[in-house]
């Protein structure tokens, strides 16, 4: 009866099916799903490290070998996504293969060139195939964009987790008037991009995609990740923000610990103020959301300290320019602290800059609080942080309106 049915329906009911072991069964069915079945099975590929490191086949080399007895997959591959091990967050290796380290760093070690050449030669030619849109590399050390990323390539969607990447594009003839490098011709608009590196590797991959020479165009993002560790790092980040400024509408930032303020408990010592902060949004008259990833933290050495980082957030906030369009905001406060100190962050900076006149057109602020990996009493930890923001001041009426909302 498979043969009967109209294409249109199985293209419907395929749709409905995210299961991949049915999937699979789907493949089998009859020659009028196995196109369907297969388009959809490999619309995402994930190429993740081996389960321990005494294994040899890895996840890419049974997909390079399916590649190859199956040439015909390669046009349904849409996301692709490629970790080495060190990019894989609590990978952890077997006592028999490595009894000494329990947990992989998120650091670049593998080198590109490690990889055997045909295992390199069948992933290059997939994402230049020209149907690999969204494209996610973790975890490699010195890998060249040009003959990688760059030449061929049709993404939208650009991830770099942690990366150390080589810019071996080749210098073009400079015009003898006007001594600029010539942009590269048939530039790709990219769309959405997700960085997260810090230092050298976080400069060599902006000086990259901020070349003339580079193949991907960074300067229509409509979406923009970072996760950075230093306030360094922040002006590797403007140099990118201020290039899609006339067209970004969604910015999420991880600005690392160094934003945080040193605050005290037992005497009011006001914050420092740094001045204007390298990472701005003075720009962006685009932006249509915001979301910024920080942490408060209790020292552990002295409990009369803590680090706070809604000074340096209100002086992000303050940089928006007075024409915008922002209609939403997410703050995020990883928490490792107790109740005392959450009652002591300074809100009232925080709701003062949102009650200006540029945040007239905000519809909603979202106040976030992810649970520590450490933290064990989850119930009793929603309870005192819903009390301590509904009793304080500050917070209390923007709850009452609607305007501010509490998301554990």
């Amino acid at each position: 009866m498979a043969h009967y049915i109209p294409p249109e329906l199985v293209e419907t009911i395929i749709n409905f099916v995210s299961h991949r072991p049915t999937l699979k069964a789907c493949t089998l069915t009859g020659p009028a799903f196995t196109i369907p079945a297969h388009r959809a099975l490999f619309a995402e590929v994930t190429l993740s490290p081996p389960k321990s490191r005494c294994h040899k086949r890895t996840p890419a080399h049974r997909f390079l070998n399916l590649l190859t007895s199956s040439p015909h997959l390669v046009p349904f591959v849409h996301s692709l996504i490629v970790e080495c091990e060190d990019s894989v967050e609590g990978f952890r290796s077997t006592a028999a293969c490595n009894p000494t380290n329990d947990r992989i760093s998120a650091k670049a070690n593998l080198s590109w060139t490690s990889l055997s050449s045909s295992l390199r030669t069948a992933l290059v030619s997939l994402i230049r195939s020209g149907s690999v849109v969204d494209l996610e590399l973790g975890g490699f050390s010195r890998i060249p964009v040009s003959s990688v990323i760059d030449s061929g390539s049709r993404l939208k969607k650009l991830s770099l987790l942690p990366l150390y990447l080589v810019d071996d594009t080749q210098v073009p003839m400079v015009d003898s008037e006007e001594g600029d490098e010539a942009p590269s011709p048939n530039r790709v608009h990219l769309e959405d991009i997700k960085i997260k590196q810090s230092a050298v590797a976080l400069r060599r991959t902006a000086d990259w995609l901020l070349s003339p020479t580079c193949h991907l165009d960074v300067g229509q993002l409509k979406r923009l990740h970072f996760e950075v560790s230093s306030l360094e790092d922040h002006h590797h980040v403007s140099r990118i923000v201020e290039t899609c400024s006339d067209s970004l509408e969604y910015l999420e930032v991880s600005p690392g610990s160094e934003v945080n303020s040193i605050r005290h408990l037992l005497r009011n010592v006001p914050a420092e103020r740094r001045g204007l902060p390298a990472f701005h949004l003075n720009a962006l008259n685009t932006l249509k959301a915001l979301r910024i990833n920080t942490k408060i933290v209790q020292f552990k050495m002295n409990n009369n300290r803590y680090s706070d980082p809604t000074p340096w957030l209100v002086s992000v906030l303050s940089t928006l320019p007075e024409d915008n369009g922002l209609s939403s905001l997410d703050l995020s406060f990883a928490l490792e602290l107790d109740q005392e100190v959450l009652s002591r962050v300074s809100w009232q900076e925080l709701t003062s800059v949102l009650a200006t006149k540029k945040f007239e057109g905000l519809q909603r602020v979202n106040l976030n609080f992810p649970r520590s990996n450490k933290e064990s009493a989850a119930g009793e930890r929603r309870f005192w942080v819903r009390e301590t923001v509904a009793q304080n001041q500050h917070l209390s009426p923007l709850l009452t309106r609607g305007f501010l909302s509490i998301n554990l």
